[in-house]
């Protein structure tokens, strides 16, 4: 092995946020920014890790006997590089990949494709950067280990999410990973258990026009759910209703993309809006931040529809129309009022990966 460079994209959800996490369908696209594993042989012992655009400094590390990592500096380790650490040790403790049978490595994880500069601040888009370096990084072990990302890719969809649950405190649906891994649009859906149920390609109408709209500032989904889960413990009879609802919409929207239905799925653009706005009140967050609704309402001005991408309060909104005069008119307005509109397309390959 002289080289593996392996490569994933990142993600926007389109339709079904939030209700995903209860079994409702929900459609997500891979955008064309990618997360880049690339491993060399190290000529020294142990591992060096380098994160260009995250991290300055490279760290060293080693793998025990018993699949663990220790960092030669331990705070750099677990602080700095703290996605890299839970990843290998999620790896190690899953026995996907037998690190202590790998050769001194010098693994190089770009991100940098997820960072933005604007107004001389650098921010982190809500792509999906770390479901995209976790389906990259591990793969390209994986080929490191004699097998190859290309192979079952359906089947590895599963111990991938459970990977990238375990860098998350155990925490979402999956979608995100199923973009990096599968590319393209992706309808997907959770099983009673928590497993994924289904994950298979989408075809979007040939008339849908989207205009994906940064907000300027970045959301947490963690703390989001983390309040969905509280407040649904405390007030099951406020939250519940809601999530049923947008369930209910959730499935019919995917409908019908699924129908190539394009007028049925503005409608339920806005529909979908009108109960995550419910939701948010529901749990006392802002789903629906002021920039969305800034956003909704440029749109509605221009004849677009538009609903959050993610979990809002940020991040990113998409602006969804058949009419191109309609999307370059919302393209305009939201630009002049300080918003950035970035050109992203759908990403059709889905995982990379090669080894020379």
């Amino acid at each position: 092995m002289d080289r593996i460079e392996v490569s994933a994209p990142g993600k926007l959800v389109l339709f079904g946020e939030y209700a995903v996490l209860f079994g409702a369908p929900a459609a997500v696209a891979a955008v064309n920014r990618r997360a880049v594993a690339t491993l060399r042989p190290f000529a020294g012992s142990g591992w060096e890790i380098a994160a260009p655009g995250l991290v300055a400094q490279r760290a060293r590390l080693e793998v025990e006997p018993d699949n663990t990592v220790r960092w030669q500096d331990e705070k750099l380790g677990r602080d700095a590089f703290g996605l890299i650490d839970s990843l290998l040790r999620g790896i190690g403790e899953s026995g996907s990949v037998d690190l202590v049978k790998l050769p001194p490595l010098a693994a190089t994880l770009d991100t940098r494709a997820f960072f933005e500069s604007a107004g001389g601040w650098e921010s982190k888009l809500g792509l999906g950067s770390s479901a995209a370096l976790t389906v990259a990084f591990a793969s390209a072990l994986e080929i490191c280990a004699g097998g190859g990302p290309t192979t079952g890719a359906g089947d590895r969809l599963q111990g991938l999410v459970e990977l990238h649950r375990g860098v998350q405190g155990g925490a979402g649906s999956g979608i995100d990973v199923a973009a990096s891994l599968l590319g393209g649009v992706v309808r997907f859906r959770l099983a009673d258990d928590g497993s994924v149920a289904e994950a298979v390609p989408l075809d979007l109408p040939q008339d849908l026009r989207m205009v994906f709209v940064w907000t300027g500032r970045a959301a947490s989904t963690g703390d989001f759910l983390g309040r969905l889960r509280a407040r649904r413990e405390e007030r099951p009879q406020e939250v519940n209703p809601v999530l049923d609802k947008l369930g209910e919409v959730s499935a019919g929207g995917v409908a019908t993309l699924a129908n190539n239905d394009t007028g049925g799925f503005l409608d339920a653009v806005d529909a979908f809006w009108g109960v995550l706005d419910r939701l948010g009140n529901a749990i006392a967050v802002p789903i629906v931040s002021d920039e969305h609704r800034a956003l909704r309402r440029i749109a509605v001005d221009s004849g677009v529809r538009y609903k959050p991408s993610g979990a809002g309060g940020g991040d990113f909104g998409i602006g969804f129309t058949t009419d191109e005069d309609a999307a370059a008119e919302f393209r305009r307005r939201a630009e002049t009022s300080g918003f950035q509109v970035l050109d992203l397309s759908l990403d059709h390959a889905g995982l990379l990966g090669a080894s020379t």
